[in-house]
């Protein structure tokens, strides 16, 4: 590892210092390992132009987290937060991370420098992080700016280098149990890792078992269902005096295009028993106030999925000769997650008028002129008797890589290596709504809440969905000639085939649109990539070089795209290092983008010209013609260490996404025709009828919008060794600048910092300290503060935050270590040691999203340790 690589991963370093044997001699191995942002390997001290921070295995262990995928969404870089294990989706077991809030589809994760394959569930467009063993890894790399010209697609916004320990010696095994606070929850993990040198050869081996329980909402109080008649007018008001209920209880909706009559009621038998809530108000925009009947869907749902993984991860390397070493890795997964959502929240299409349910009189309605003779009915409806809809996701993946690298000699050295990896997802649902069954209870005159009417209608829901990725890759590096006297240029040329199938395939009821609660397509394609890339290091002068990245990719499906970098970094002097780097960068769309199915559907769209709600037929089409999003980046900045054992590090980021490519919302679109946008009549568009009403609006994937990331990360890195111990002590900072972005299709750049779940600020400050055998860590994480709603301005489609802010958050957490010998190391802590609640809007007590805090609360853990010699 070059020097300003080493000095931006003891950054966050903050566990007092217990190295075992295996990790100081993995610090020697880290020296050889391929420097994350380029793939030249040097024997010098010299940086990399790239902003990198890092994250190494003691700061790692001091975050006492259960998997990495938590250590990275605590990271400051994980701007406006990222998807964990949220109960009911179809990725509900995974993990991703989010560069800057550009989107975890523009952050490349790689492992030991190769690509993984993507989450099939996400159309492989972001890798499933909990699919990585935390017991073998050794260091994160974050490589902060754009490097689409390294590493190609998706490092738009920056890449994630997981590093996996390649030369571990000797036996650790681990064992950790937590309880958490706020209910009987928890989590446990149990890891081994194995290492051994045999003549010329070396093995490592590790395994790991972790589980954590899913959260419920009733179990958090700021997720719990509320409501209650606060303002003593009688009624219920949805939204405003609710929490986690909704008006698909037992609902009945009457609409007849001939009057435009509309209106929402009740059922004549709405409960306020076994979840129900009675009567409820709500309004939609530009009709009057209606009332409906309520389910609290808080009280059965779950928050926070269970998650339980198998992971399993293998290295091995032989000097075949004292010039070529051949080279093995495999990585192996099984997660299991389980969710749950409440009963299925269904429409009833067109229930029979006459039915006990049924609120309206239809004869009464006729004669007063309300409706003509053929209205359209509707019943919106918790189906509590079909059961709570249950997800069962099981995902297995593996992945080898078997490669040969070493030297021709002292100036041309290669790497070749072949990789083959697959992932599947099978998620199956139970207690879903078959409309069919439906369709037969009410036609055989069965009561669709008697037991046998539910299991007429109960459902079950299944998904299968696979990705198999195939790659060659070779690279030579030629140490060239000394061009300014300030040693020899190096050069690498390479290039790289890739090939990977991805299919997505859904139960056909649920395609069909035949189950309730359950929806979406199957899907899938195969795409192939041919690239050819290059990168030179250029010495310019003594501590000085620039260094310049291409990359030429062709894609079988839309063709070839380049992208360049440059950068330059200078040693000053010894204690301070300057940076910049400039580079284009893109993301290829996604097959779903490509070749997804069309789509029609009837639904309701405010129109702004009209000023009313109203339905129209919607249509969805993918767009075969779609290009690549198109990036550029620039990042400067400088490290110093203005004393031994303290250093500073100031980085400026700037990244601008062109060409994004978008689905445009039906809403989006009416916005944007209200703007008196003129549409392709073949493409997007939208349709009114010749009294000015919206009747159609079409939506087709396409490269439209615009996003732009700007701000300024600082880190902070001190070590004192004092009488009463060695302390270190670290800070990361991200503050963003500006992070814009279109309200609605082609329409209004806005600057949405500080809006909802958008944050200018995030923070991570770190405390270790050891004496003899004992050791201590405190890690603080930081949010500031941001909007707690926000809203439209539903005449211009304009994006406005609430006046109301989210706090500050701060969390804390806290581990002691005692260090046995040879009868290993005991350590107690706590995550999220004062329980701290998620950021809550001050008006009704609402958290702030899932992705962005953490709503577990404090959790308990003790954790043993022991490493062996062998």
């Amino acid at each position: 590892m070059n020097k300003k690589t080493t000095l931006c991963a003891a950054l966050v370093a903050v566990l007092a210092h217990q190295p075992a044997t295996a990790q100081s001699d993995d610090d020697e191995v880290i020296e050889e390992i391929i420097t994350t942002g380029t793939r030249i390997v040097r024997s010098d001290m010299y940086g990399d132009a790239g902003h990198v921070i890092g994250i190494d295995e003691i700061a790692i262990d001091a975050s006492a987290d259960l998997n990495i995928a938590d250590v990275l969404r605590a990271s400051p870089l994980n701007s406006h937060g990222s998807f964990s294990e949220q109960s009911g989706w179809t990725f509900q077991s995974n993990a991703f991370f989010d560069l800057r809030g550009l989107g975890a589809e523009r952050t490349l994760v790689i492992v030991d420098g190769m690509r993984l394959p993507g989450s099939p569930n996400l159309q492989a467009t972001a890798v499933n992080i909990n699919m990585l063993p935390m017991a073998a890894v050794s260091r994160v790399d974050i490589l902060a700016d754009g490097a689409s010209a390294v590493y190609g697609s998706d490092a738009m916004a920056g890449v994630v280098n997981v590093v996996l320990h390649r030369n571990f010696e000797g036996l650790e095994v681990s064992a950790r149990h937590g309880d958490r606070s706020r209910d009987d929850g928890g989590d446990e993990s149990l890891s081994v890792m194995g290492g051994i040198s045999f003549g010329r050869g070396h093995l490592v081996l590790a395994a790991e078992y972790s589980h954590r329980d899913e959260i419920y909402d009733r179990d958090r109080f700021f997720t719990a269902p509320r409501y209650n008649d606060d303002d003593g007018d009688g009624f219920v008001s949805l939204g405003l005096e609710t929490v986690g209920v909704s008006y698909f209880g037992r609902t009945w909706e009457i609409f007849d295009p001939t009057t435009g009559y509309y209106e929402l009621r009740p059922a004549a038998d709405c409960p306020t028993t076994d979840g129900f809530v009675g009567e409820i108000e709500f309004s939609w925009f530009g009709l009057p106030g209606m009332t409906g009947c309520g389910f609290a869907f808080g009280n059965v749902a779950a928050n926070k999925a269970e998650l339980e993984k198998l992971n399993g991860y293998v290295f091995g390397s032989y000097d075949i000769t004292d010039a070529a070493e051949l080279y093995v890795r495999g990585l192996i997964a099984s997660n299991e997650s389980f969710g749950r959502f409440a009963p299925p929240a269904a429409p009833w299409p067109n229930p029979p008028a006459d039915h006990p349910h049924s609120p309206f009189d239809l004869q009464a309605m006729q004669n007063a002129g309300l409706i003509g003779s053929q209205p359209f009915l509707t019943g919106y409806y918790r189906w509590t008797n079909v059961g709570p809809r249950d997800s069962f996701v099981e995902d297995n993946q593996w992945d080898l890589a078997v490669g040969l690298k070493g030297s021709f000699s002292d100036r041309v050295q290669y790497n070749i290596y072949a990789q083959n990896g697959r992932y599947t997802s099978d998620d199956t649902g139970r207690y879903f709504l078959s409309f069919v069954g439906l369709d037969y209870v009410l036609t055989n005159g069965l009561d669709p809440f008697s037991p046998e009417g539910a299991a007429a209608m109960r459902a079950e829901t299944w998904q299968n969905n696979y990705i198999n990725q195939q790659r060659l890759y070779a690279h030579l590096q030629i140490d060239a000639w000394d061009v300014f006297g300030a040693g020899p240029s190096i050069a690498l040329i390479g290039a790289e085939y890739q090939e990977f199938d991805y299919a997505q395939k859904l139960d056909p009821a649920s395609e069909a649109g035949l189950v309730g609660g359950s929806s979406g397509w199957s899907n899938g394609g195969n795409r192939e990539i041919a690239t050819l890339f290059m990168e030179y290091l250029l010495p310019v002068a003594d501590g000085t070089d620039i260094s310049i990245a291409a990359r030429y990719d062709n894609y079988s499906d839309f063709g070839g795209t380049v992208t360049p970098s440059i950068g330059i970094v200078s040693s000053l002097t010894d204690s301070l290092t300057v940076r910049a780097r400039w580079g284009e960068g893109f993301a290829a769309p996604d097959m779903d983008e490509l070749y997804g199915p069309s789509l029609q559907w009837r639904t309701f769209v405010y129109d702004p010209v009209q000023g009313v709600e109203w339905p129209v037929e919607a249509f969805s089409n993918s767009n075969e013609d779609l290009q690549p999003e198109e990036s550029t980046s620039i990042s400067a900045g400088f490290n110093w260490e203005y004393l031994d054992g303290h250093s500073l590090d100031i980085a400026y980021y700037r990244i601008e996404v062109e060409d994004v490519i978008t689905w445009p919302g039906l809403q989006s679109l009416a916005w944007a025709d209200a703007e008196g946008r003129e549409w392709d009549p073949d493409g997007i568009r939208v349709v009114r009828s010749p009294s000015g009403y919206i009747t159609e609006i079409h939506s087709v994937a396409t490269n439209a919008d615009l996003q732009e990331a700007s701000g300024v990360d600082v880190q902070l890195r001190s070590s004192f060794d004092t009488v009463a111990g060695m302390f270190d002590l670290g800070l990361v900072y991200s503050y963003q600048l500006s992070f814009k972005a279109n309200a609605y299709y082609q329409g209004s750049y806005q600057d949405l910092r500080n809006f909802l779940n958008r944050p200018d600020t995030r923070a991570q400050a770190s405390i270790g300290w050891s004496r003899g055998d004992h050791s201590a860590s405190v890690v603080l994480n930081y949010i500031g503060e941001h909007a707690v709603d926000e809203d439209r301005d539903f005449q211009t489609g304009v994006i406005v935050p609430a006046e109301e802010m989210y706090d500050p958050w701060i969390s804390a957490s806290l581990a002691y270590r005692y260090d046995a010998g040879n009868l290993g190391q005991i350590r107690v802590g706590a995550n999220n040691v004062f329980d701290e609640d998620p950021a809550l809007d001050p008006r009704f007590d609402v958290p702030a999203a899932a992705t962005l805090y953490d709503w577990t609360g404090r959790v308990i853990f003790v954790e043993y340790r022991n490493t062996f010699d062998w």
